[in-house]
């Protein structure tokens, strides 16, 4: 996987894992007690400029918040194409805590990245410690990927007659 660094967690590193945590919106507004479990089942890791977190194919269970640092997100195959960048605060991988599934991109570091990562077996326990949090939480993820997908067929539909025609959408 990756030659990234980790260190043990501190006081103020948990707090900061519970702050950023309690802001993403597949979290937020659950109650503190599993929140404070997943800040202290999150590592930290550190990726050099260049490194790869994880590549297309991969069958990754971890989940990636970027603390610092940006990353880019790549396609491999057929060719190499870089998508967007990623910075701080942004969940990369959210869907594999559900479950098992190949990455359809690349991401790779663009300047040091530090991440919270979580991996799906500590999350899939929280859930079964507090079973009650799992419909707030696939609710909030069903939310961000309609909010993302509508996004990306607004953008990609403006560019793409091809798709336009495909979705049965008159030329403009």
């Amino acid at each position: 996987m990756s030659s990234s660094t980790e260190s043990r967690q501190t006081s103020k590193e948990f707090n900061e894992n519970l702050q950023l945590l309690m802001h993403l919106p597949m979290l937020s507004g659950l109650p503190m007690e599993p929140l404070k479990l997943l800040a202290y089942l999150c590592r930290r890791q550190v990726f050099r400029p260049g490194e790869i977190i994880f590549h297309q194919e991969d069958l990754d269970p971890n989940a990636y918040l970027i603390i610092s640092g940006r990353a880019q997100l790549m396609l491999e195959h057929p060719q190499e194409l870089e998508l967007i960048e990623i910075g701080e605060r942004q969940l990369v991988g959210g869907l594999s805590l559900f479950c098992e599934m190949k990455r359809i991109y690349t991401l790779k570091a663009q300047t040091e990245v530090v991440t919270l990562t979580l991996s799906r077996e500590k999350f899939q326990k929280t859930l079964e410690q507090y079973p009650d949090i799992g419909p707030r939480i696939f609710e909030a993820t069903a939310r961000s990927v309609i909010q993302w997908e509508t996004h990306f067929v607004r953008e990609h539909l403006s560019r793409c007659t091809e798709c336009r025609n495909r979705m049965g959408i008159p030329p403009t």
